[in-house]
């Protein structure tokens, strides 16, 4: 198999090795984040790498998510939808609300709390991207013309415009409906939209990728602005949305040009592609095992110490990681299991 492509061709699929391989820096970035918050409660306080990282870790995990989801020649007609969705509704809605209840369960949380919960105690993310499937195959249905990727690109914008963690309307049943649906979470539909145009144009992509000012631009662009992030306002909406474009392109320019590092060929790359086609086991088990009574643990807020707290967040991520895919590799000992929790294919 050759690393050129996730590319569908009648009816097979071939992975692209260094796609797989990002995916599980991704994953990897998320179990980090929530070490960092949940452990130590440093995030957002600016004395962490996290706060540079959350500029591109969901816009990248959406990003990817939509890189795979584009297929050339599919249509989006009434029998692929229904297909579509019978194989995701399982895996995006069914599996995680499944792991919440659970997890809601076992840390005396009340289920209604939870649900209504922005964050879902973390098991937002299905919801959302189920989501962000529903409003794409919409608009890829309703309009079949070559413009509807410009009406995903405006409904994007103004879901990123629209849609933040302060969003409120001012009326409490809307306010709840909202807080339901996680409906705050659909800035980053425009990330998935731009997954599925560089997979759409990628010839074109790869050409901007290795001309001479684009990366250059980005780079540039990302270092400097989180520089002076005490006098530009870093945190502006639009200033937010380009950091995370730039450091998407930095990040997805890296693992592209180092593809031979992150192939099966090397243990690096097999063991980050593994991650990657597990994001969803370790996504689902990982909030059981992260320890959350550490607060006590002052040294890392009394002291920031952003290199000594990135290592050591590190090796519990990675341990965090490794006993989730033990999990996972004790429950898909039952295919049935893996099919419904985990989505793997199953046949009777």
């Amino acid at each position: 198999m050759t690393e050129t492509g996730h590319i569908a061709h009648q009816g097979t699929t071939q992975r692209i090795g260094y796609i797989d391989a990002l995916r599980g820096f991704t994953m990897f970035l998320v179990v980090l984040e929530h070490v960092a918050s949940l452990c130590w409660g440093i995030v957002g306080k600016g004395i962490s790498i996290h706060d540079y990282l959350v500029q591109v870790r969901m816009p990248l995990f959406f990003f990817i998510s939509g890189f795979v989801l584009y297929k050339p020649g599919v249509v989006w007609n009434t029998g692929h939808i229904v297909r579509f969705f019978k194989k995701k509704i399982p895996v995006q809605l069914l599996s995680p609300l499944l792991f919440l209840v659970i997890f809601l369960h076992v840390k005396g949380v009340p289920l209604w709390d939870g649900l209504m919960d922005k964050y879902k105690a973390g098991y937002w993310f299905t919801l959302a991207l189920l989501e962000f499937f529903v409003i794409y195959a919409a608009v890829r249905f309703v309009v079949r013309q070559w413009w509807s990727s410009i009406v995903l690109v405006a409904i994007g914008v103004l879901l990123y415009w629209l849609c933040w963690p302060s969003m409120t309307t001012g009326n409490q049943t809307i306010d709840n409906g909202l807080m339901l649906l996680s409906v705050h979470q659909w800035r980053f539909f425009i990330f998935l939209v731009l997954g599925t145009l560089v997979r759409e144009h990628f010839d074109v992509v790869q050409r901007w990728l290795d001309g001479k000012w684009l990366v250059a631009a980005c780079v540039v662009f990302y270092l400097v602005v989180n520089a002076l992030g005490d006098v530009l306002p870093v945190r502006a909406i639009a200033m937010r949305g380009l950091l995370s474009l730039a450091g998407l392109v930095v990040v997805f320019t890296f693992f592209r040009s180092k593809q031979a590092l992150f192939s099966r060929e090397t243990a690096l790359g097999r063991t980050m592609q593994y991650v990657g086609r597990r994001t969803l086991d370790i996504y689902l088990i990982h909030y059981f095992l992260i320890p959350m009574q550490l607060n006590f643990v002052t040294v890392f807020t009394d002291h920031p110490m952003p290199v000594i707290e990135a290592t050591v967040s590190s090796i519990i991520a990675i341990v965090i990681i490794a006993a989730s895919l033990l999990v996972s590799e004790i429950i898909r000992l039952s295919p049935w299991l893996a099919h419904w929790l985990f989505g793997a294919k199953y046949r009777n």
